[in-house]
C-alpha cells in the first residue's frame, strides 16, 4: 500500500565534536515484561498502559546519564511516557530518541528530543500487533536538515515496522540523510541487520538499530568495509562496527565518523572511480564501500540517480509458469581476466573462446540430463529459467542457447560480453532468450567500477548506458524482471522495476553479477526479498560466489535462504519457486502468516 505521508523538515541542532564524530550512547534496556517466548506476550507488552512510578524513575536515571552535545538513542522503555518535561528540557544541549510506545490516543509513538523541543513520530507502517491493538497509522515523516554548511547532519528516525516500507527508503535517499535511527520492539532485529547492511550501501549513510535488551540486537552500521591500515584489517558483519546479538542490559558508547563519511562522499562526487585510490593515499583509518551513483561520479556521469523513470520501464508479454518454476542458477568460473582485457570485453575474439564454449554446451547437457531425469514441471517445462552472470556469455553462443531453450521451454537470462564495434559502441548487456522468440536484450543502466577496463591499469574506455528496464508480465499482471549488477545497487532503479505503473511488486526479479562483493549483494537480497515480499534470484561468478535464490519464507538454516552457493563452488543449482504460496500469503493476512511458512508482510502490503 502507498503511503500517505506529510513530510515535515526541521532544523538539526545534531552536530559534530572536535574529532568531527557524532558521540553516540547506545542504550538496550529492558522492558521489565515477560515479553520472551510468545508473541501474544509481545503484542500485550505494549498495550497503552500508564507507566508505574518505579517505571518513570528508572527512565529518569537513565535520561539524568546521558551526556551534553551527544546523542542517546534508547530503547523502548514504559517510563518515557512520564518524563516527557525531562524529555523537552534535556533537548535544550542534547539530542535523544526513545521508543515510548502506545500512548493513550492509540499512536505508537517515538520521542525525538532535540534542538530545545520534543517530537512526538507516530508510526506510519503498522505491523499485525498494532493492528491487533487498534493503533492508528500516523501520517508525517520529520527529517533533521542542516542549515547551510555547518557541522550539523541529516537525520531521521523511523519505528520499527517502518523501515520494512521502502517508500520511506526512497524519501530519505531524496534528502541524502547521513544518519537513520531506527527503534524497535521486535523479534526480527536478524532481519533489520540485513536491511542495515543494505542501506549503508544504497544511501550510504550510518544506520543505528535499537531493541530492547529481552530480545537483543542493537547495534551500528557504518558504509566501510575495512577498518584499520593493514591490508587485511577488516568489518566481519559487511560494515558493523557495534552489534549485540543476544539478550542483555546495557549502554555503550559508539563514536560514528561522519566528518570520514562527508569526506568520502566529497571524493567520490569529485573524483568517482579514482577515489578508491585517493583512499588509500589518505591519511583514515577507514576504506569505504563503493556508494550508489547518487553519490558517485562515474566517468561520464556527474554524480546523481539514474535517469530511468516510470515511461522508461517496458512491460513485454510472457506465458511463463508463474506456478512452481524450476529455476537453474549457473555459478562458473568465467573465461578470464585477460580474455577480458585484450578483447575489450568482446570475449568471442580469445584464442580461448572455443574451449570456454566447448565446456558451457558440457555443462548444458548434463543440465538438460538432470532435468530430464527429474521429469516435467507442472507446466509440462523441463527447465522454467536458467540465470547466467554478468558480461559471461559469448555473443557466439547465443545460439547454441536458444537451441537448449527451445528444447527445454526455458528463458534464459545472460550477461553477454560487449558488441560488435570500437570503444564507442561498448555497452554491458543482458540477453533474454525464450522458447522460439527472438531474444530480448536490456541495457545496464549505471557504469560500475569494474565495467570497460582499457587494461589492468584501470584506464577506462567509454560506455554506452541504457535508458530502460525490461520486465515479463502475464496478462495477469504476474510477472519478472532482470537488473544487471551495479544497477541493482540504487533502490530507486529497484522501486522503479517493481512498482512503476503497479499495485504491487513483481513475483520475482533475477539479478545477474560479476562482482567482488557477493557478500554484500546477498544482504541485498534478503532485504529486498522481504521488503519488495518477492522472490530475488541472483547469479554471480563462482570467482566470488554468493549466487542463490531468496525468499521472504521462514526456512531451515540460514533464514531466507532458499539456495546458497558459496564462494569459488562452480555449480549450476535447480531449484523450484513457490509463486502460487507467494500469492497467497499476499493477499492473506498476518494473523494466519504466524503459522505458515511465509514470513508476515512489509509496508508495501499492509
Amino acid at each position: 500500500m502507498s503511503l500517505k505521508i506529510d513530510l515535515n523538515t526541521e532544523l538539526s541542532s545534531l552536530t559534530l565534536d572536535d574529532k568531527g564524530c557524532i558521540d553516540l550512547q547506545l542504550i538496550q534496556a529492558p522492558t521489565g515484561q515477560p515479553i520472551v517466548g510468545t508473541r501474544l506476550a509481545l503484542t500485550q507488552s505494549q498495550s497503552p498502559t500508564p507507566p508505574s512510578n518505579d517505571e518513570i524513575s528508572k527512565c529518569r536515571k537513565l535520561l539524568i546519564g546521558t551526556r551534553p552535545k551527544s546523542l542517546t538513542v534508547m530503547s523502548f522503555h514504559p517510563g518515557l511516557a512520564g518524563n516527557e518535561a525531562d524529555l523537552a528540557s534535556l533537548a535544550a544541549d542534547r539530542t535523544i530518541v526513545g521508543l515510548r510506545g502506545i500512548d493513550s490516543n492509540l499512536s505508537n509513538v517515538t520521542n525525538i528530543a532535540t534542538n530545545g523541543a520534543l517530537y512526538s513520530q507516530s508510526k506510519l507502517s503498522l505491523s499485525s500487533e498494532d493492528v491487533a491493538l487498534n493503533v492508528k497509522r500516523g501520517s508525517r515523516l520529520n527529517i533533521f536538515l542542516p542549515d547551510g554548511d555547518t557541522d550539523n547532519i541529516a537525520w531521521a528516525v523511523l519505528n520499527c515496522h517502518d523501515y520494512t516500507h521502502v517508500e520511506l527508503l526512497k524519501l530519505l535517499q531524496k534528502h541524502s540523510i547521513e544518519l537513520l535511527i531506527v527503534v524497535t520492539y521486535n523479534t526480527a532485529t536478524r532481519l533489520f541487520w540485513e536491511y542495515a547492511i543494505s542501506d549503508i550501501h544504497r544511501l550510504f549513510c550510518f544506520v543505528v538499530v535499537v531493541n530492547v535488551a529481552e530480545l537483543g540486537g542493537s547495534a551500528v552500521f557504518a558504509p566501510f568495509r575495512r577498518i584499520g591500515r593493514e591490508k587485511n584489517a577488516q568489518i566481519g558483519a559487511g560494515g558493523q562496527i557495534f552489534g549485540a546479538r543476544g539478550a542483555g542490559e546495557f549502554r555503550v558508547d559508539v563514536p560514528m565518523d561522519i566528518a570520514e563519511l562527508r569526506s568520502l562522499r566529497t571524493e567520490f562526487r569529485d573524483f568517482g572511480f579514482k577515489a578508491k585510490s585517493t583512499q588509500l593515499s589518505r591519511d583514515s583509518d577507514y576504506v569505504p564501500m563503493v556508494p550508489s551513483e547518487h553519490f558517485m561520479d562515474t566517468f561520464d556521469h556527474s554524480a546523481g540517480p539514474p535517469s530511468v523513470r516510470s515511461d522508461d520501464v517496458i512491460d513485454l508479454q510472457t506465458e511463463w509458469n508463474f506456478k512452481h518454476p524450476r529455476v537453474a542458477v549457473a555459478q562458473l568460473n568465467h573465461i578470464g581476466l585477460d580474455a577480458y582485457i585484450s578483447t575489450k570485453y568482446r570475449i568471442r575474439n580469445h584464442d580461448s573462446c572455443d574451449e570456454f564454449e566447448h565446456l558451457l554446451s558440457e555443462r548444458l547437457l548434463e543440465l538438460e540430463s538432470r532435468c530430464r531425469y527429474l521429469g516435467e514441471t507442472s507446466a509440462h517445462t523441463l527447465l522454467d529459467m536458467l540465470v547466467f552472470p554478468e558480461v559471461f556469455i559469448p555473443r557466439s553462443f547465443i545460439a547454441t542457447l536458444q537451441r537448449f531453450s527451445n528444447r527445454l521451454k526455458t528463458t534464459i537470462v545472460a550477461g553477454i560480453d560487449y558488441p560488435d564495434g570500437d570503444e564507442d559502441e561498448n555497452a554491458n548487456e543482458c540477453v533474454i532468450i525464450r522458447p522460439n522468440l527472438v531474444p530480448e536484450h536490456y541495457r545496464k543502466v549505471t557504469r560500475s567500477q569494474y565495467d570497460a577496463h582499457r587494461n589492468a591499469n584501470g584506464d577506462l574506455m567509454p560506455m554506452l548506458r541504457g535508458s530502460k528496464l525490461v520486465r515479463f508480465v502475464n496478462t495477469a499482471g504476474r510477472g519478472f524482471g532482470v537488473l544487471i549488477c551495479y544497477d541493482y545497487s540504487h533502490i530507486d532503479l529497484l522501486c522503479e522495476l517493481n512498482l512503476a505503473r503497479r499495485d504491487y511488486p513483481l513475483d520475482f526479479i533475477v539479478v545477474v553479477a560479476h562482482n567482488p562483493f557477493g557478500d554484500l549483494y546477498r544482504s541485498c537480497c534478503i532485504a529486498d526479498s522481504h521488503r519488495f515480499y518477492q522472490y530475488v534470484v541472483m547469479c554471480n561468478v563462482a570467482e566470488y560466489g554468493g549466487s542463490g535464490v531468496f525468499a521472504p519464507r521462514r526456512t531451515p538454516g540460514a533464514r531466507q535462504v532458499i539456495l546458497d552457493a558459496g564462494k569459488g563452488v562452480e555449480t549450476i543449482a535447480i531449484t523450484e519457486l513457490d509463486l502460487e504460496g507467494l500469492q497467497a500469503a499476499r493477499s492473506s493476512d498476518d494473523q494466519s502468516l504466524h503459522t505458515g511458512h511465509f514470513m508476515r508482510r512489509p509496508g508495501l502490503f499492509q
